[in-house]
């Protein structure tokens, strides 16, 4: 890929009609295209609108932290809101970074082992129904897992029909999310939206009424301890719902992503399995030791790096700026893509293979050559929590099972809201004799 630090590209009306087909279609090539054949600042024309895909780390970082005030979501970002409340997720500037406070203490690193019994025990009891040579779908076990650790580590209860209300609703809010920005006559069109919708918002109300009177959660005791008046209903029910996706979707989905790694290749397999038997052993493992796992690390890394959960980011300016000598107009459309960074040769030698082994060699790597969990004020703060939820059943599965693929081929990454397979992982599961 080309340095181009300024790039001036003229569009005419069939392009920008070309280029919006082709990202609909198929939008992992087309920016990765974008960027190898116009460099590290590719300016679009589309119609009114222009956008600019930046792909060289320093300029990834004037979005994301050294010009952030400048840059919100784009409006296709903020139609999360009409699902999910106004949380976390859609809120901006002051009133993001004073939510962003509030939770931060939760997620600290020095947090973990508070939480470390309930993911513990949650995944040894839902692994150990396994059986020696079934076909799990691992992409339906993971969601389960993680949705049930969540329930326990958020709200501190599950209420009854809470999996099943939860679980069934979400693939029609994912598959029908377009339609969130439309109006409500054009909802009514679509009964299986509302139904999800309704569902959902159900299942946070019978959370929160639960969990008040009997759960310990984190929600529950960050809200109580800084409710004085400032948080309405309706900015906890968002929360609830926004605790519930942000702690188990794209936690499933890297925990999916691995095992498909890890099943197409064995030799990584075993390694990740040595590592586990020696430093844990058959204990449940212990904040000490998960940090003493460097290869599950890289292996975790590097799954990240190929198959990162939030393929882009869209920010929209609110004034003109500049950034590598490039002009940003104001409204103007920024993407920052972590599928085509983590993809460029510049910064990874053959940036298409499985290699988590080259994680031993990239000190000197670029602060935003990886950023899956975003950067500045709007990283994610439940990084430090998804990780160590992610190491722990990785380990306790790996120690326990060995896992081999049912297809020739890794699953397809097929990009929506987060990136996902383009079907169901299945895999088969052997116990290991050990």
């Amino acid at each position: 890929m080309k340095t181009n630090l300024v790039l001036t590209q003229p569009q005419n009306k069939i392009a920008a009609l070309g280029f919006m087909w082709n990202m609909l279609h198929d939008p992992l090539h087309t920016l990765t295209e974008l960027a190898c054949e116009k460099g590290d600042i590719a300016r679009v024309k589309l119609c009114r609108q222009e956008l600019f895909l930046l792909n060289h780390p320093e300029f990834i970082e004037q979005v994301l932290v050294k010009q952030q005030e400048n840059f919100i979501k784009r409006t296709s970002e903020q139609h999360t809101q009409i699902i999910l409340g106004e949380g976390l997720l859609t809120s901006e500037g002051k009133e993001n970074l004073a939510q962003h406070r509030i939770f931060q203490s939760a997620f600290h690193r020095q947090r973990m082992e508070e939480y470390l019994p309930a993911i513990n025990e949650n995944t040894f009891a839902h692994v150990s129904k396994w059986q020696t040579g079934a076909r799990v779908d691992v992409s339906t076990e993971m969601i389960r897992l993680t949705l049930y650790i969540s329930l326990w580590l958020f709200f501190g209860c599950v209420t009854e029909g809470t999996l099943e209300r939860f679980s069934k609703s979400m693939p029609t809010l994912t598959r029908l999310f377009p339609l969130a920005p439309l109006p409500n006559t054009v909802h009514k069109l679509f009964p299986k939206f509302i139904q999800a919708r309704a569902d959902l918002h159900q299942v946070a109300e019978s959370l929160l009424k639960n969990s008040q009177t009997e759960g310990k959660g984190i929600l529950i005791s960050l809200l109580k301890e800084n409710n004085n008046g400032q948080f309405t209903n309706e900015q906890i029910h968002a929360y609830a719902l926004t605790f519930l996706l942000a702690g188990h979707e794209k936690t499933a989905l890297l925990l999916t992503w691995c095992w498909d790694m890890l099943a197409h290749h064995p030799q990584v397999q075993e390694k990740l399995q040595a590592e586990t038997d020696r430093v844990i052993g058959n204990r449940f493992p212990t904040m000490e030791e998960i940090q003493n796992l460097p290869y599950t690390n890289r292996v975790v890394k590097e799954t990240l790096r190929m198959r990162p959960p939030v393929w882009a980011i869209g920010r929209q300016a609110l004034k003109d700026c500049e950034i590598g000598g490039q002009h940003i107009p104001k409204n103007s459309t920024v993407i920052v893509s972590q599928w085509v960074t983590h993809h460029d040769a510049r910064f990874y030698d053959a940036p298409y293979q499985f290699l988590p082994e080259r994680w031993e060699n990239l000190e000197k790597l670029p602060r935003y050559a990886f950023f899956p969990f975003g950067g500045g004020s709007r990283t994610c703060n439940a990084e430090h929590l998804a990780m160590t939820e992610v190491i722990v059943i990785l380990t306790m599965i790996a120690r326990r099972w060995n896992v081999s693929p049912t297809q020739v081929e890794p699953a397809t990454p097929t990009p929506g809201v987060t990136l996902r397979t383009n079907k169901n992982v299945k895999l088969i599961v052997g116990r290991r004799d050990v």
